[in-house]
């Protein structure tokens, strides 16, 4: 097995007790209401109108990080340094199974800035020209998982629940979604968000709750296999941590 195969299966055993979040005390709203695309993606206009053509991938080879290096800041204002210590903690866990490396800004053009607004948790997708934004809101959302998920759209990941190959494992109840999310849960094509050769996983980190955008209170989403369960913001599983590799597979070597 290849050394980040094996430091990725290893890490994925041995910390998944630390992503630990009752699935009932996270309130997946805060990922809805905030108007976004699929709702906690905070979209360029140039984005927008790769997702409507779907010719193209909405994030490229130019749009992931350089040298698989995150320049970023952490807002003082609205988090204190407990949550900056937390996100700090989150950011090791994607470390620790991959090439990906946090460093706090320097001179850097482009880099990331997460704040703590008072309600939301969202990111931007990609590395973008200059300021890239993740919020993560301390009343909400600052739960580890929850953090590597909006850090896995920085990094240029989308939801798995919108995969090319999800009707094989899930059933949408559309009656009860919002009408005006019904968007959010429509299929990628496989270029628009690639899943990097990676079959549909129930388990992954970047998957929608089962109640995501529901008009009331119903299930939305529901795997056909009924002993599993969908949305879990505890740990990466080992296809999220195996197409991250795919995507930055090296750093400076």
């Amino acid at each position: 097995m290849e050394l980040i195969g094996l430091i990725a299966l290893l890490s994925a055993v041995t910390t998944a007790v630390a992503f630990s979040v009752d699935r009932q005390q996270y309130n997946y709203d805060c990922e809805t209401r905030s108007g976004n695309f699929e709702g906690d993606i905070m979209l360029t206009e140039r984005q927008q109108e790769t997702v409507i053509s779907g010719r193209d991938p909405v994030v490229t080879e130019v749009d992931k990080w350089t040298n698989n290096l995150v320049p970023f800041v952490i807002e003082a204002d609205s988090l204190t340094l407990e949550y900056a210590k937390l996100i700090r903690e989150a950011m090791a866990k994607i470390e620790d199974v991959s090439t990906i490396r946090f460093v706090p800004k320097k001179q850097e053009r482009d880099y990331l800035v997460i704040s703590g607004e008072s309600t939301g948790c969202w990111s931007t997708l990609g590395r973008n020209r200059g300021l890239n934004r993740m919020n993560i809101s301390p009343s909400e959302c600052m739960f580890e998982g929850a953090i590597v998920h909006q850090l896995f759209h920085v990094l240029g990941l989308g939801h798995v629940t919108n995969q090319q190959d999800r009707d094989h494992y899930l059933d949408i109840n559309w009656d009860h979604v919002r009408p005006e999310h019904a968007r959010s849960l429509q299929i990628h094509g496989g270029r628009v968000l690639p899943n990097h050769g990676i079959p549909f996983d129930e388990e992954s980190i970047m998957h929608f709750g089962s109640k995501h955008f529901s008009r009331d209170g119903s299930d939305t989403i529901v795997l056909k296999n009924k002993e599993h369960t969908i949305g879990q913001r505890e740990a990466m599983s080992l296809k999220d941590i195996r197409k991250l590799n795919i995507m930055y597979p090296c750093g400076y070597c």
